[in-house]
């Protein structure tokens, strides 16, 4: 009988043990961090992201946010995102709103670095851009209104 039970013993650890062995790759799920899962799940296109500046509107107050996307062509192109996220009074934090600069998309340039500042109106950003067709840069400027209409254009200095 004792070793009914020594037997039986060894089978229930053996099982619990085994059990508990395909467990691990639960347990990361479980505890999984929610920042760190949104992150992973980011598009690998979008290659830059940078806060701009606060903004405020109507009560609500909030910083904008620039997002850069690239193609994954030998010779990238990008397109331009800004985003307005809104901060909560009890620190949420929502996209309020996303414009694209949908002009950037027809000239198929890539965007090589820009600067931005804000003033009460809105934001503007100084892009600096390369033509992969060509390897010629170029200069923008964009302003955005706190309405989310832009003027974009050929930088004029």
């Amino acid at each position: 009988m004792k070793t009914h039970r020594t037997f039986a013993f060894a089978a229930l650890a053996a099982a619990s043990l085994a059990a508990f062995s395909s467990i691990p790759s639960a347990i990361p799920a479980a505890w999984a961090d929610p920042v760190t899962d949104r992150i992973a799940a980011l598009d690998p296109s979008v290659q830059d992201v940078r806060i701009a500046g606060d903004w405020e509107k109507d009560g609500r107050k909030g910083v904008y946010r620039i997002v850069v996307s690239r193609t994954a062509a030998e010779k990238p192109t990008a397109r331009l995102f800004v985003q307005w996220i809104a901060v909560g009074i009890d620190g949420s934090q929502t996209v309020d709103r996303t414009t694209e600069v949908s002009e950037l998309v027809g000239l198929k340039l890539d965007i090589v670095d820009f600067v931005a500042e804000t003033d009460p109106d809105g934001l503007s950003i100084f892009v600096e851009t390369l033509d992969p067709a060509n390897d010629t840069d170029q200069s923008y400027e964009l302003f955005i209104d706190s309405d989310g209409s832009y003027r974009f254009g050929p930088a004029s200095n």
